[in-house]
């Protein structure tokens, strides 16, 4: 009989040491997974608005079409050079004005801007724009 009462002991106390590690191991999981976080891509957005605004700037005519209010090339050019995965929209306004625009509230939206001035020679005037570019994942 005291056989039995010392293997059962020996029993209980496996299934203890068995359930705290299953508890330990659980915790320890749940605290990895907080500690995960979203890769940051800011760097790379920003980097490809530069340079889709870059080649933009350094194109007359597409800088001709936002003097004149198109934004037909604009946009399309824009949609050439942005991956399916990524929406944009574009804003064009006066260099005193604020550029708003509808974007969506539950996504991360990477803003760029360059200012886009006019040359003597097409525009005596002297018109200046800024164009500001919305980026977010659809």
């Amino acid at each position: 009989m005291m056989k039995r009462r010392m293997n059962r002991k020996g029993w209980v106390r496996i299934v203890e040491a068995f359930f705290a590690v299953l508890i330990i191991l659980g915790a320890v999981l749940v605290i990895m997974e907080k500690q995960i976080q979203q890769v940051d891509i800011s760097d790379v957005v920003y980097e490809k608005e530069r340079s889709i605004l870059n080649v933009i700037v350094n194109n007359d005519s597409l800088r001709e079409d936002i003097l004149g209010g198109d934004m037909t090339n604009v946009n399309d050019t824009i949609t050439q050079n942005f991956p399916n995965t990524w929406a944009f929209t574009t804003n064009v306004c006066n260099l005193d004005e604020a550029c708003n625009e509808n974007t969506p509230d539950d996504r991360d939206v990477y803003v760029s801007e360059t200012l886009i001035t006019a040359s003597l020679t097409q525009f005596p005037e002297g018109r200046s724009k800024r164009l500001k570019l919305f980026v977010w994942r659809k």
